[in-house]
């Protein structure tokens, strides 16, 4: 897993401090992105350098002298004023002979001022981004994003906050090149669409040296971070690995989808609570019907649950994965304050948790907007696991947050989640702690994904389920 951060300006002020001149921090950052436009143009292209007043601007600028003469650059100064950072790469860059335009000469038809470029660089705003973006500036990006050029936003598309919510209009990049350090910015639902591929910049220090004076910082998952729950001792039988229990509720393929990814990801027995003997014909054999929880390592429950009820006190004691209809359920609560229980809420279920657990009533919309201070903040209230399912799913421990970007829209379909449960109580029921197994279940569930060779359209839940036996 690589470290992320809210925003990398305590690192820079850090390195500045320890020698490292903010000069030699610019150098490295434009260098950064130069190579990244080397390998993907072709010498000769065209490319559009959009400037701020910042040191944005200034790394773009920097960016622009340092590939003038093998491409052709032009720099738009999209503000009267610049700092002093800015100010002085501009100079460097006349001296070169550098083509600048200025806002009052642009084309205000904004489109014919980038239509023939190859390649888009954003140098606007980048990392902490808190402001309206005015007209002008909506059109020029407007414009801008409707052009088939390569695009690059230097550090963080601009029009993206620090919390990962897009202004009206945004910066759609293909690549975005963070600078240091990861943003957390570039990781929430809303930005998956503006941020393309993310790499990181060295600016002159070894990731290791550039973050360790970080106070605090989260987490981005890797595929490399998945620990399954490979068998490697022999004189084993099915009890070693557990017996999962998986609470059937009024929707019963709710809980058989999650019954079967149980199966698939190495639970020793499964078994499903308050069976109906209609299910016969869908269940597989090797899922017992039991009435009771007795001799449970872990237990599922939620899914398709509806009005169904029973001593939910039975199960507080155990490992527990909590889905769906419970976040309806006042018994909620008690589950939050378990250290042994995952909770797995897309959104709006995350908001009915939020009501159960003291929050208040926040909107949709609210929770959407501050869903990673949301998460940081619940998980600092409760002991429980938070799986928050997304479009980039965030787990939430202790104040810590861990984001898996690794998910693709083929899994936006009905059933996924249930199958995320199954997986999740797989690795409950094999002893792993509730953080290992909210972030294996989560990799793992994203790999069947990204295994399957079919349309993004044809994936379901049972191609999840198919996914796990060629992890």
């Amino acid at each position: 897993m690589k470290k992320i951060f809210l925003s990398s300006q305590e690192l820079d002020k850090s390195a500045v401090n320890a020698g490292l001149a903010e000069l030699v921090l610019q150098e490295n950052a434009a260098r950064a992105v130069a190579d990244e436009i080397k390998k993907r143009l072709k010498f000769g292209s065209k490319i559009a350098f959009l400037c701020g007043s910042g040191n944005n601007a200034a790394d773009a600028i920097a960016c622009a002298r340092m590939l003038s003469g093998d491409y052709e650059c032009v720099i738009f100064l999209l503000f009267d004023r610049l700092n002093q950072n800015a100010s002085t790469q501009l100079k460097i860059a006349k001296n070169y002979g550098i083509s600048v335009l200025e806002k009052a000469n642009f084309n205000q038809n904004y489109k014919e001022n980038f239509i023939n470029f190859n390649c888009i660089v954003d140098g606007i705003f980048g990392s902490g981004f808190n402001r309206d973006l005015g007209e002008e500036l909506c059109q020029i990006i407007s414009a801008v994003n409707e052009i088939d050029a390569f695009k690059i936003a230097v550090d963080v598309p601009s029009g993206l906050d620090m919390s990962a919510n897009p202004s009206p209009l945004c910066f759609r990049a293909d690549l975005c090149v963070s600078m240091g350090a990861l943003k957390l910015a570039l990781y929430g639902d809303m930005a998956k669409d503006f941020v393309g591929e993310i790499v990181l910049a060295n600016l002159g220090l070894s990731e290791q040296n550039f973050i360790k004076t970080a106070s605090q910082g989260d987490y981005l998952l890797e595929f490399a971070d998945m620990c399954l729950p490979n068998r490697t001792q022999k004189n084993v039988n099915k009890g070693d690995f557990g017996h999962a229990f998986v609470v059937r509720g009024q929707m019963s393929g709710a809980c058989l989808l999650a019954s079967l990814a149980t199966l698939n990801m190495g639970a020793g027995k499964v078994s499903i609570y308050n069976f109906d003997a209609t299910m016969l014909a869908n269940c597989d054999a090797q899922i017992m019907q039991k009435s009771s929880f007795e001799g449970a390592s872990a237990v599922a429950c939620g899914m398709g649950l509806g009005d169904v009820t029973f001593n939910f006190n039975e199960i507080l004691s155990l490992p527990c994965v909590i889905d769906a209809d419970m976040f309806g359920r006042a018994e909620i609560l008690s589950f939050a304050k378990s250290q042994k229980c995952v909770l797995t809420p897309h959104l709006k279920e995350f908001v009915s948790l939020l009501k159960f657990t003291g929050f208040g009533q926040i909107d949709i919309k609210q929770a959407q907007q501050e869903k990673f201070a949301l998460a940081r903040e619940f998980s600092l209230k409760f002991a429980s696991t938070l799986v928050l399912k997304g479009a980039n799913t965030i787990i939430a421990q202790n104040g810590r947050l861990y984001i898996c970007a690794l998910g693709t829209q083929k899994l936006a379909v009905g059933g996924s989640g249930d199958a995320l449960a199954g997986i999740i109580l797989a690795l409950l029921a094999q002893n792993y702690t509730s953080l290992n197994a909210a972030i294996t279940g989560v990799l793992a569930h994203a790999k069947t994904a990204l295994n399957y060779d079919g349309n993004d359209f044809s994936f379901s839940p049972n191609d999840i389920i198919k996914g796990l036996k060629k992890l």
